[in-house]
């Protein structure tokens, strides 16, 4: 997955948290379908990792066939010192390859 900066109004650096601000973790996947395994790449809070680059949400292991996974992941934000108030909106991706 990748994810965007959070931004608000003009998006200044004091209207910004960057990507290296925003922790993210997959948790347990459930449900889940078909016969593979779906092993978290993060799946406690101990395990998050920043969004300054592409991480991995989900591998499966051994399935083939038809296979899905729903999961609901938690993002954190660390606010930067200096930021303003506001609502922030940023985009995060999930590809599967």
């Amino acid at each position: 997955m990748t994810s965007t900066s959070f931004t608000t109004g003009g998006s200044t650096a004091p209207e910004t948290i960057p990507t290296s601000a925003i922790s993210y973790w997959s948790g347990i996947a459930s449900p889940t379908t078909g016969v593979g395994t779906f092993t978290p790449g993060q799946a406690t809070s101990g395990q998050a990792q920043t969004l300054d680059s592409s991480r991995t949400a989900y591998t499966l292991l051994a399935g083939t066939g038809n296979n899905s996974a729903t999961w609901n992941p938690t993002l954190v934000a660390a606010i930067p010192a200096g930021a303003v108030n506001g609502i922030y909106t940023g985009t995060v991706t999930h590809s599967i390859s």
